[in-house]
Parts: C-alpha cells; sequence; structure tokens
C-alpha cells in the first residue's frame, strides 16, 4: 500500500466543499432541476405545491362547505314557513268557529223574536238550536287556544256576556211569553232595547276576539312571507355562492393543473419536434407537475446532448428538399416554355415573308406574353405549394377552366393527330379552387394522355375529356385516352414522386396534381381501360356559399 498523504486543515475544507457541491448536481441532475428552472415562474404558491389529489378535494369540499350553508339556511327558513303556515291554518279555524258562534247567536236571537211576534213555539226551535251550536263553538274555540290564556280569558268574558242575555233577556221573555196575561210584559221587555243593547255588546266583544285572531293571521301571514323571502334569497345567493366558488375552483384547478399541464405537453411537442431550446415549466413545483416537469427536463439532457447528429440529420433534408423542388420547377415549367419557344418561332416565320403579316406575328408575340406569364404564375405556384403557403381559393366553373386549357393545348394536339372529344355536363356546380393550379392538373393529364398515345398507329389516337358529378355529389372530371395503358400494380404507384414509365420523364407530374387536388379537398386516380388505354379521374367537393 502506499504511503497515506497529510492533508492541511485547509484542503480537508475545500474537499469538503467539493463534496458538497458535486452531492447537489447529482440531485438536481437526478430530479430534473439542473440548468432549468425559469426565474420568470417566481415563486410557487402553496396551493400549486398541494398534490393533485388534495387540490382537487379542496375544491370539493369548498363547494359542498358553501352549498351545506346555504341548504342549512333554506331548511331553517322553510321550517318558519311551515310553522307559519300551521299557525295560519290554526287561526283560520279560529275565526271559523267564531263566525259559527256569532250566526248561533243571531239565530238564538231571531227565534227569540219570532216567538215573541207570533207567540209560536216552533220558533224556540231555532233558539234552542241556535245556544248549542255557540256552545260547541265556543268549546271548538276554548280546545283550539287552550295555550293561549289570553284568549281564554276573552272567550270566559263572551260566555258571561252570553249567559247574562240568555239568562235576563231571552229566557225571561220566553217565559213571560208562556202565560197569556204576561204576554205584553215580555213584548214590553223586547220594546224596552234591553236584549238589543245586550246582543250589542255580545257582538262587541265577538268583534274583538276576531280582531285579535285577524291581527294574529296578518302577523303570521307576514311572518311566512318573510321565510319565503329569505328562503328565495339564499337559494339564490346560495346558487350564486356555489357558482363562484365553483368558478374559483376551476380557474384554480386550471391554473394549477390544467394550464401547467397544457404548457408541458406545448414544451414535450416542441422538443418532440427537434427545438431543445425551449425552457421545461414547472420544474420549482414539487406536485406531479413538478415530477413530471424533472422527467422532461432529462428528456431534454438527452436530446441536448444528440444535436450533433440531429443538426447533421436536418441538413440532409434540407438539401433532399431542395432537390425535390427544383425537379418539380423544371417539370411544370417545361411546358409554357416549350410554348415560349414554339410562338416566338412562329412569329418570326410571320415576319420573314415577303410581305409581313404583323397580326399573326402580334398573335404570336401575345402567346408569348400569355406563356411567359403561365411559367411565371407555375413557379410562384410550385414554390408555394413547397412551403404549404395558403393558396388563392375563388369559385371555378371546371367546365370553363377545362375550355381554357384545350385553348392552349390545341397546337399539341393537332401537332400529335390526336381527335378530341369533351363531354362536359351543363349547369355544374362551382368548385372553390385555385385556377392556376387547376389548369396545371388539367394540361398535365391531357399531356400525358397525349404521349401514351404516342406510339400508336393501329388505331385512331382519340383523347376524351368528361366532367359531371359523382355519386356524392362531387364535380368529377375525366381524361381518357387509348394509348398503351398501364398495368393493374402500377395504377397507385404512378402518382409517387420520380417514378415514371417515361423515359424522358421525371415522375414528379401526377405527384404534384395529386397534391393539389389533395389540398382543394379531392382526390385523383388512376384505372386501366379494356382493352387499351387508361382513365384519370379526379374530384372536387361543391362550393358550399355558390351551392345555396
Amino acid at each position: 500500500m502506499g504511503e497515506l498523504t497529510r492533508r492541511s486543515p485547509a484542503q480537508v475544507v475545500y474537499r469538503e466543499r467539493a463534496d458538497i457541491k458535486a452531492r447537489r448536481y447529482n440531485s438536481f441532475v437526478m430530479l430534473g432541476h439542473f440548468g432549468s428552472v425559469n426565474a420568470s415562474e417566481g415563486p410557487v404558491s402553496a396551493f400549486a405545491n398541494l398534490p393533485i389529489a388534495r387540490k382537487l378535494m379542496a375544491a370539493f369540499v369548498a363547494v359542498v362547505v358553501v352549498v351545506f350553508a346555504s341548504s342549512a339556511i333554506v331548511y331553517g327558513r322553510l321550517l318558519v314557513i311551515e310553522w307559519a303556515e300551521n299557525w295560519r291554518v290554526h287561526t283560520a279555524d279560529v275565526l271559523e268557529a267564531l263566525e259559527k258562534a256569532r250566526d248561533a247567536m243571531v239565530d238564538a236571537e231571531t227565534g227569540v223574536r219570532g216567538y215573541l211576534i207570533t207567540g209560536d213555539k216552533n220558533f224556540l226551535e231555532p233558539y234552542h238550536r241556535g245556544v248549542n251550536a255557540y256552545t260547541a263553538a265556543i268549546q271548538k274555540i276554548r280546545d283550539l287556544a287552550a295555550d293561549n290564556p289570553a284568549l281564554q280569558n276573552r272567550l270566559d268574558e263572551l260566555n258571561e256576556l252570553a249567559k247574562k242575555w240568555r239568562s235576563g233577556i231571552a229566557e225571561r221573555e220566553i217565559a213571560l211569553m208562556a202565560k197569556p196575561e204576561t204576554r205584553e210584559d215580555a213584548r214590553a221587555l223586547e220594546s224596552s232595547r234591553a236584549g238589543k243593547t245586550a246582543m250589542d255588546v255580545i257582538r262587541a266583544k265577538v268583534d274583538e276576539i276576531e280582531g285579535g285572531e285577524r291581527d294574529l293571521l296578518a302577523k303570521r301571514a307576514a311572518v311566512q312571507e318573510h321565510a319565503f323571502a329569505t328562503a328565495y334569497r339564499m337559494t339564490i345567493l346560495g346558487g350564486a355562492a356555489s357558482l363562484i366558488v365553483a368558478t374559483l375552483m376551476g380557474v384554480l384547478l386550471t391554473r394549477g393543473i390544467a394550464t401547467p399541464i397544457t404548457r408541458m405537453t406545448s414544451a414535450m411537442t416542441t422538443l418532440a419536434q427537434g427545438d431543445n431550446t425551449v425552457e421545461v415549466p414547472g420544474t420549482n413545483r414539487s406536485d406531479e407537475i413538478g415530477a413530471m416537469a424533472a422527467a422532461v427536463q432529462i428528456f431534454k439532457d438527452s436530446m441536448i446532448e444528440r444535436d450533433r447528429a440531429r443538426t447533421e440529420l436536418a441538413h440532409v433534408n434540407r438539401v433532399t428538399t431542395m432537390g425535390e423542388l427544383t425537379a418539380s420547377i423544371a417539370h411544370e415549367v417545361s411546358q409554357p416554355l416549350t410554348g415560349v419557344v414554339a410562338n416566338a418561332e412562329a412569329g418570326l416565320r410571320w415576319l420573314d415573308r415577303e410581305t409581313p403579316d404583323l397580326a399573326a406575328a402580334h398573335r404570336s408575340l401575345k402567346w408569348i406574353i400569355g406563356d411567359g406569364n403561365r411559367a411565371s404564375e407555375v413557379v410562384w405556384r410550385v414554390r408555394a405549394l413547397a412551403n404549404k403557403t395558403d393558396i388563392e381559393k375563388a369559385p371555378l366553373d371546371v367546365n370553363d377552366v377545362i375550355k381554357e386549357v384545350i385553348a392552349l393545348m390545341q397546337s399539341e394536339l393537332i401537332s400529335h393527330q390526336v381527335l378530341l372529344r369533351m363531354e362536359l355536363a351543363p349547369a355544374l356546380p362551382m368548385v372553390l379552387a385555385d385556377r392556376i393550379q387547376l389548369q396545371q392538373v388539367i394540361i398535365n393529364l391531357v399531356i400525358n394522355g397525349i404521349e401514351a398515345m404516342q406510339s400508336v398507329t393501329d388505331r385512331p389516337r382519340e383523347l376524351v375529356i368528361l366532367s359531371g358529378q359523382d355519386e356524392t355529389h362531387q364535380v368529377l372530371v375525366s381524361v381518357t385516352d387509348c394509348g398503351v395503358g398501364i398495368t393493374a400494380e402500377n395504377a397507385d404507384r404512378v402518382f409517387n414522386a420520380f417514378f415514371t414509365t417515361k423515359s424522358s420523364g421525371m415522375g414528379m407530374g401526377l405527384s404534384i396534381c395529386r397534391s393539389i387536388l389533395e389540398a382543394h379537398g379531392g382526390r385523383l386516380w388512376a384505372t386501366a381501360n379494356i382493352p387499351h388505354g387508361a382513365t384519370f379521374q379526379f374530384t372536387l367537393p361543391v362550393n358550399v356559399d355558390t351551392a345555396a
């Protein structure tokens, strides 16, 4: 073993500090915090640091507390309403019994007077019936007001007055009327108005009792109305408070859970797309989102380690894209440039005549301008398609676009001895498309059909263009040739970039056509004809605005 090295106290302290720094470094790397704390996030609130389960429980408890409190108040008011309603019914029963007592006294008074006037004892029956009804009504009131001493006292007073009327007036008058010699005394007693005075006092006492009960009824109705209003207000306030608390909890949960997760997923998406400069949010949290942020930070660190390989791969992809774009432009521009050369040569021939045909030369120059503009537009459109920029769509009549293309392709059709037959459906609905790109699609299909029939010598070279609508009411265009045709296995491969069956082709035309039509919401496909040729068809959706 080697000799132990003696360290000074300063070296020991330095070594301990280095160990502490190393441990901190390792812990930050393991937790995903190293080099990723976003100072802009600031301190994290205690609510944000709670586990997600506790956040949800806190929100639930807050809503339940508000709902319980408001429900308790409403329940208390409902009890008051029930109490007031019961007392209102009780008071109504008292008033009803009091009314029966009043009616009974009237019946008794009427019976006594009828007997005094007629002397007919049959009138005493209403009297006795009224007395009995009065006694029953008063007893019912006593039973209802058993816990009301004040009302019992007033009933005692009323009974005393009723007894005085019966014993001092009614019974005395009846007794006097029973003997013929004293009947005049009975009538004299009635004429003294003592009975009416006593009955008025009884009625006044009944009115007094009734007034007291009606006051109670009004007070209890007011209590019930107030309880109704309070319950209604508390229901509204409780609902509003529950909504406010739920909204507040929703905002807190959104800020504490949904928003951080959305930011986290956005950062993860950005990282997955290869951008490792994005800041990982939530690294200073201590909940589940913080743990997720730590994992994402580790993923980011691993991506940084592979940065050089990703850079090289991106460089290769850029080179490939530039090559594909160059081939596309060369292919699409070749047709209008050929027209420029042909029209320029024709213009020179018109000018080289002994008598120059200026009108024809002028026409050739206009065609050259048109072909030049078309070439420029093609370059711009192809570049826009490659850059995935928006295309300029407008409502178009497909039949008009077909006719414009055929007008440009007449010389091509004649020079290749191709018979053109068009069957265009009238009154087709408009489509929403880019005119230049739609022209390029039809031009490519027509040129492919012409070139496919170039080697045909045993039959007429016929090209058929049809337009109409398919079973889904989309606009359908087909271009049919009678050339060499395509095999079943190549029916879909012909739309792949750089795939071609022609010795001079680059295999970009049909691929670009399919991309254009798919960008318009349509599709393009090919089928083999029997016995010769092929049919290329495409569909475009109807423009909803113009169709409506």
